[in-house]
């Protein structure tokens, strides 16, 4: 609890610094100005994204359950699912209070924790596949621009693909290599054993080993509907497209035209990358250090700081604040089979 209760309070402390930065900086227009001279039409647009990337995030998560939890009005609490997961996942470090906190709600409407994490598991390699691929296609095609036009951005990119492709690295091995996932499962627990975190490290780590093989069962359910498979890699590749294109509408509501969508969208993929490393909520800091940095090639100086609280409220406080009204929804009613 007392964690939660930090993260909240830096995310709260970490807008009000930048809000009051924003409001008092010389250099920057007033903010009543900025907000009556930009074009609304694109900032509903931007709105409008952030909608249905939240709504594809429930389809997603909904077609992975229903292939291993078959129940009555399930996509309702999919949608409950996936708005908790954008709550915690933006007021923890690295989004690490995303999935225990819909592993949470999912026991708690009667999906049984083994489900519940292979669903959450295979959602989450999903999500990082398709991260993966975005960013090589980007690096391929965009990387020498950014490169040539922002100094030491090679040493940024390398340390975030790195950090990124580990994690799925550690994720797919837990998913297809039973016997290594025990091995460092027995080795876990009974090294918290001998530092005394851990009582019963054997009998914790049989009950962890019993789950294990549940896991890895209802796993392989997923992985032998390839469709499934595709179908949520190709909805996630269009969720990420649409969240990305943000910055863009951003950029056009400032009434800037020149750089292209695809550029604005290699540019918010190589920010998530950067961001990735930061250890604070939502890359508190990262974020609008690294949006300062990459998107200062299409943004003027003056008005750079506008575009980030605009960008910030819609693409992060929007997770916050919507999630946050989901979370408080609660109900001991466990979903019907």
């Amino acid at each position: 609890m007392g964690n939660k209760i930090f993260n909240l309070i830096v995310v709260v402390l970490c807008a009000c610094i930048f809000l009051s930065f924003f409001l008092f900086n010389k250099n920057s227009a007033s903010l009543v100005s900025i907000i009556s001279s930009l074009n609304i039409y694109w900032i509903i647009i931007a709105l409008f994204f952030m909608v249905i990337f939240w709504i594809l995030e429930s389809i997603i998560l909904h077609i992975i359950t229903i292939i291993i939890h078959k129940s009555k009005h399930l996509f309702t609490k999919s949608i409950k699912f996936a708005m908790i997961g954008q709550f915690w996942g933006s007021i923890t470090p690295f989004a690490s209070g995303s999935q225990p906190a819909q592993f949470y709600a999912m026991t708690e409407y009667g999906i049984p924790g083994a489900s519940a994490s292979s669903i959450l598991m295979i959602k989450f390699i999903v999500h990082q596949t398709v991260f993966t691929i975005y960013s090589i296609l980007v690096v391929l095609f965009k990387f020498n621009y950014f490169k040539n036009n922002i100094k030491y951005f090679t040493y940024f990119w390398v340390a975030g693909f790195t950090f990124n492709t580990l994690i799925i690295v550690v994720a797919c091995s837990f998913l297809i290599n039973h016997k290594l996932t025990e091995k460092l499962l027995y080795v876990i627990t009974h090294f918290l054993g001998k530092i005394r975190i851990l009582k019963n490290p054997e009998k914790r780590f049989e009950k962890i080993k019993a789950g294990l093989v549940n896991f890895h069962k209802n796993s392989s359910i997923i992985w032998n509907n390839k469709i499934v498979c595709f179908n949520a890699c190709i909805l996630t590749f269009i969720q990420w497209t649409i969240y990305y294109s943000i910055p863009y509408c951003v950029y056009r509501s400032f009434g800037f035209s020149s750089a292209s969508i695809f550029t604005m969208i290699s540019a918010q993929v190589f920010l998530t990358i950067i961001m990735s490393c930061i250890p604070l909520p939502g890359g508190e800091g990262g974020a609008e250090g690294g949006f300062f940095l990459i998107f200062g090639l299409f943004f003027p100086r003056k008005i750079i700081l506008s575009a980030i609280l605009i960008w910030r409220i819609l693409s992060y406080y929007s997770c916050i604040l919507s999630g946050s009204l989901f979370s408080m929804i609660s109900s001991k009613k466990p979903i019907k089979k």
